[in-house]
């Protein structure tokens, strides 16, 4: 039974947000409202990161296209 109080503790240490984290994630909806897209590992050198997607990283392209 005692380790059942341990076991519960550790849990919840593990789980507990902490403080750099706490931000929200932006859905793949959010991030194309911010003009970006959802990238799975990591922003490609072309792009500028915007935020957190639920899986991955909300980037958005940082040149500009000439007309």
């Amino acid at each position: 039974m005692k380790f059942l109080y341990l076991l519960s503790a550790i849990v919840f240490l593990v789980l507990m947000d902490a403080p750099g984290f706490s931000h929200g994630l932006l859905t793949h909806h959010a991030c194309r409202n911010r003009g970006g897209q959802c990238h799975f590992w990591k922003c490609p050198y072309y792009t500028r990161y915007l935020g957190k997607c639920v899986f991955g990283h909300c980037c958005r392209r940082r040149f500009s296209e000439i007309v």
